[in-house]
């Protein structure tokens, strides 16, 4: 059976469940205060996060329409261009090897959603969460007129003017080139 973003979200649910009830028995049975329990309840917290932030890298991304209009011009296809491969994409657009026009963004943020996970009561609440996962390509102009927190409210990209286009490509974004011939 092919690997859907669906089966993806079960298999990273499956391994954080058992992961937050550790996490908070850690925190109640924590009891010192020592420098050594802050620091590891940073790190472990740290580590949880992580998981959920390059979960999103799996998701197949939106693109607001000004986003789209540039790399069309470019013949960079946006619903196709993972992370990793941003700072190729700009140096077909400006000729510099960055990350200086496209911000590739959680719709919510990470911090929100693990916040989130952190008060999930059971297994189906984690999976939800992880169903919120939302990426997205904007560019920075756009990102200038968002608030720097607080975005997890989808009418903040409504209020700033900032319409996204579905990714067409749904599980099989990752399949092709980000580059159009």
């Amino acid at each position: 059976m092919p690997l859907t973003i669906n089966n993806i979200y079960e298999k990273f649910t499956d391994l954080y469940w058992p992961t937050i009830n550790n996490y908070n028995a850690n925190i109640a049975g924590l009891t010192s205060n020592s420098i050594l329990e802050k620091r590891f309840l940073s790190e472990y917290r740290a580590s949880l996060k992580w998981i959920l932030k390059h979960c999103g890298t799996l998701v197949p991304p939106k693109a607001s329409s000004s986003a789209l209009v540039i790399a069309q011009q470019f013949n960079i296809d946006l619903f196709r261009l993972q992370w990793k491969d941003q700072p190729r994409a700009e140096m077909i657009i400006n000729g510099i090897s960055g990350r200086n026009i496209f911000i590739h963004e959680h719709q919510f943020p990470v911090s929100d959603l693990f916040e989130e996970i952190l008060n999930a009561f059971d297994k189906d609440s984690v999976l939800k969460i992880f169903q919120k996962q939302s990426i997205v390509w904007i560019t920075k102009e756009e990102n200038s007129r968002l608030p720097t927190n607080r975005r997890y409210l989808l009418n903040e990209y409504e209020l700033a003017n900032i319409k996204f286009e579905n990714n067409p490509y749904g599980d099989l974004w990752m399949e092709g080139n980000f580059i159009i011939n």
